[in-house]
């Protein structure tokens, strides 16, 4: 490149020599000699070189000066951060200059692709981030929480703001026969409440792996195969609006349950298979969390209802009982308690076995939750006691009730292998809120009163 412009100046120089030697002969005519034009020729050059010498060569070297000085800072710091560090070195000549520019542009690239790298571990990173922390809140409310919609509702709302390209999304659970959906992000829950599906109409149906996530890429070509009716429903409620949507299949205690589903309404390429362990993840955890909720609605029940008899224990009993004695206080309604005892039972169990006395309480129980009116609460609060609460009835309607029950066991003889072994019989006694009792320990009180002077009076009958 430096050649190149020596061979310019030279030309130049040449022409201007050749100029000047032009202009002597004409101007000199038949005067013309050559030591005069040799001394104009000289005076011009000398003038040239000295122009050129302030104007172009001295401004040319403080440039290159400042250029080299430039490019070396520059490189030194690309060789701190680079492999570079050691094999780049500050060029001695303007030649290579062109290989330290061309090096230079090689190198940014590099670092182009570098920062381009980086950034898409950062968000990587940040993915995982988030992941992490969603893993945390989940387990931490399905450990804490007893309510499966709100813990079903929390792993829709992660996988929503994890999944990339996720706008929208839907958990459908398995009840009757029918799949239901139980939480949503971006859609009109009140709208979609009441909307079924049936399993040939989800994305799972003909899967090749039912627990496998799936991408849909034409959710509107899907949805085209539902009946009018529904295809109706989808479309006036803007769930019609969708372009992808990538779904995985719950399972509880090996068995299908239900569906996750998250949507994009602006792309039929929005989910790629990256995506698929993320939401098979967030569905794994929706059935951990129903399995726990199942666990928990089984460890509550047997907390509150009597295992042999399947109603209320007595301290459920108590509990229900109290939160009615409030209600009807504030309502100023009534209430009618009647405890209950079963006659002869520890006779029984000494004659047939325990057996037979269980299953005397059991048919008793069964016949009365089973009856016309039903109790507004039932409970076995003892051995073989039991208490009843009827609302708003009149002290003459609870004795019909007790009568109804004590007509039907002495028409039907309990029967055991085909053998007719006794007639079921009970004391009672009945308590009516607020006339007999403003409180729940004197109404008890009453009525335990009246109901034992009700089996003696069956014991006296029995010896008469």
């Amino acid at each position: 490149m430096m050649q190149g412009k020596r061979h310019i100046i030279l030309a130049f120089l040449l022409l201007i020599i050749g100029l000047t030697d032009f202009l002597n002969r004409i101007l000199l005519a038949s005067n013309y000699r050559p030591s005069i034009s040799l001394l104009i020729i000289t005076i011009a050059v000398i003038a040239f070189i000295s122009f050129s010498h302030k104007w172009y060569y001295v401004p040319y070297l403080f440039m290159f000066r400042k250029v080299n000085e430039h490019y070396k800072d520059m490189l030194d710091d690309i060789a701190i951060t680079s492999d570079y560090t050691g094999i780049i070195s500050t060029p001695a000549s303007v030649n290579e200059l062109e290989y330290l520019i061309n090096l230079f542009k090689s190198t940014q690239k590099q670092q182009t692709e570098l920062v381009s790298h980086l950034t898409n571990t950062n968000k990587v990173l940040d993915q995982n981030s988030k992941f992490a922390n969603a893993i945390v809140q989940i387990t931490s409310e399905i450990l804490r929480s007893g309510d499966i919609h709100s813990i079903l509702q929390l792993i829709l709302n992660k996988a929503v703001e994890i999944i990339p390209n996720a706008q929208k999304g839907s958990i459908l659970l398995w009840n009757n026969g029918f799949l239901e959906y139980k939480a949503m992000y971006g859609y009109d829950i009140e709208a979609l409440k009441d909307f079924k599906f049936s399993f040939n109409e989800i994305f799972q149906y003909n899967a090749e792996d039912l627990y496998e996530p799936i991408i849909i890429a034409n959710v509107e070509e899907f949805n085209m195969k539902l009946k009018k009716e529904k295809f109706n429903v989808l479309k006036d409620t803007r769930s019609f609006e969708l372009n992808s949507c990538i779904s995985c299949a719950i399972s509880l205690n090996n068995e299908f349950y239900g569906t996750i589903n998250i949507d994009n309404t602006e792309s039929n390429y929005a989910f790629v298979e990256e995506h698929k362990p993320i939401l098979k993840y967030f569905a794994e955890q929706i059935g951990v969390a129903l399995k726990n909720a199942q666990l928990l609605e089984k460890i509550l029940y047997m907390s509150q209802y009597d295992s042999l008899t399947n109603i209320c224990n007595r301290a459920y009993f108590e509990e229900q009982l109290n939160n009615l004695h409030i209600h009807c206080k504030d309502t100023n309604q009534s209430y009618a308690l009647i405890v209950l005892d079963m006659n002869n039972l520890k006779i029984t169990n000494d004659t047939f076995g325990h057996e037979i006395g269980d299953k005397l309480i059991v048919t008793l129980t069964d016949y009365i939750s089973n009856m016309e009116p039903k109790a507004a609460i039932l409970g076995r609060i003892g051995g073989d006691e039991f208490a009843m609460v009827y609302k708003d009835v009149s002290k003459t309607e609870v004795h019909q009730i007790v009568q109804i029950i004590r007509d039907h066991f002495a028409k039907y003889p309990f029967i055991f292998n085909n053998q007719e072994l006794l007639n079921i019989s009970f004391g009672y006694g009945v308590s009516i809120y607020p006339e007999e009792g403003e409180d729940i320990t004197s109404l008890f009180k009453n009525a335990d009163y009246l109901m034992y002077i009700d089996k003696r009076s069956f014991k006296n009958a029995s010896i008469s």
